[in-house]
């Protein structure tokens, strides 16, 4: 393990061990988020605050098949701990590793925020807080894998040199960045929300220095519960990194980087046992020209309760259709940069061994793609794009 993980370890478990020897004190009346809107904002009410550590976290465990040829695999998705809490009557503070993002150890939330009032303020490494279903995490996610927009909106590419021959690559800006980040709560009429955040442009765990930041805006109106919507925009750079240039016949890596640009918009209704939710978002690369993926989805459950000492405590239908165009990957046989476009449609069932939603859950999902006369060269070998059946298990702390 690396120093900084070996550092996030003992504060981890510093955090734990201080908890067992603090008295504890009143909480806020109010801490908790609504799981499916993907919200990670406290709502402090009247009443002296508890500065005892907050340990949470999540593990997502599950079995994949391909229905298209029939094999299948086990996988851990993700394995996250973290601790928050307050410093201060006005402070608060959030540290989060997952110990298995898709099989390395990664710090993924390190930021202290100021708040008064209608006004917070966050510096650190953070969410940049583009789109709800791109900041969904395990223990807020409805489906056993992530929308179009949450895995692919935010792609970007290069090559790199293997031998004399130049392969490429695909990546992705994430959802977090470390940067400065502030919202203000205000009523015209109805409930609105202001967020705007800037930040290095360089990706998580990564301080580069530059002369520029990434901006990202976004503003929320509605509630939580009820009719909401939400437009967001975001504009910089991709994190430095290399494409090959041939000059008279000599291949050569050199620095690179884009312009990216991306906005969104979102409409959805939260009743008492029921979601609907709706996105489209566009990012764009400039280069020498513009390179443009288009995703978007409609997605929603409804939640049935279940007699008690049953097998669960409820039950909850879930669907959702994506469709994505131009979206970026990288081939798995010719080793280069290329897309696809398609259709998907998502139903399962959603069986809740806890009272609340997405607490603890046992998921069935079916996932269809409709990709017409334009399948990938490897698609024979490469599962992206296979239709499959999942079985997973999330328990949330």
């Amino acid at each position: 393990m690396t120093l900084r993980t070996n550092l996030s370890l003992l504060f981890l478990l510093g955090a734990v061990t201080a908890a067992g020897h603090t008295a504890a004190e009143p909480v806020p009346a109010d801490t908790s988020r609504t799981q499916t809107r993907g919200t990670d904002i406290p709502v402090r009410k009247s009443g002296e605050i508890s500065y005892l550590p907050q340990v949470y976290g999540a593990v997502k465990a599950k079995m994949e098949l391909s229905t298209t040829d029939g094999e299948y695999r086990f996988n851990v998705r993700n394995s996250r701990i973290g601790v928050k809490g307050f410093v201060s009557p006005s402070m608060r503070y959030a540290v989060q590793v997952d110990f298995n993002n898709e099989g390395k150890i990664s710090i993924l939330d390190s930021y202290v925020t100021y708040f008064r009032k209608n006004f917070e303020f966050t510096l650190g490494q953070q969410q940049y807080k583009f789109s709800t279903d791109l900041d969904r995490g395990p223990s807020s996610n409805m489906f056993a894998n992530r929308s179009f927009i949450a895995k692919y909106l935010t792609s970007y590419y290069g090559s790199t040199l293997a031998g004399d021959q130049a392969e490429e690559y695909v990546k992705t800006i994430g959802s977090r960045d470390i940067g400065a980040l502030g919202r203000y709560s205000f009523r015209a009429g109805i409930p609105m929300r202001v967020t705007v955040g800037v930040f290095n442009g360089s990706g998580s765990n990564n301080p580069e220095w530059s002369k520029s930041v990434n901006l990202s805006t976004r503003l929320d109106i509605g509630k939580r519960e009820g009719l909401g919507g939400a437009a967001s925009f975001y504009t910089g750079r991709t994190p430095l990194d290399v494409h090959v240039v041939e000059t008279d016949g000599v291949k050569k890596e050199e620095d690179f980087t884009q312009k990216i640009r991306m906005w969104g918009c979102e409409l959805h209704y939260v009743g008492d046992r029921f979601l609907i939710e709706a996105e489209v978002a566009q990012r764009i690369l400039f280069d020498k020209e513009k390179d443009v993926i288009t995703a978007a989805h409609i997605q929603g459950y409804y939640q049935f309760g279940l007699p008690r000492n049953g097998f669960a405590e409820h039950i909850a239908p879930i669907a959702r259709w994506d469709t994505g165009h131009g979206v970026d990957f990288l081939n798995s046989q010719t080793k280069l940069h290329d897309r696809f476009n398609a259709n998907r449609m998502t139903i399962g069932v959603n069986f809740g061994l806890s009272p609340k939603l997405l607490k603890s859950e046992l998921r069935l999902n079916y996932e269809k793609y409709f990709l017409g006369h334009h399948k990938p060269s490897d698609f024979a070998a490469n599962k992206l794009l296979q239709d499959k059946f999942t079985i997973e298990v999330v328990a949330s702390f």
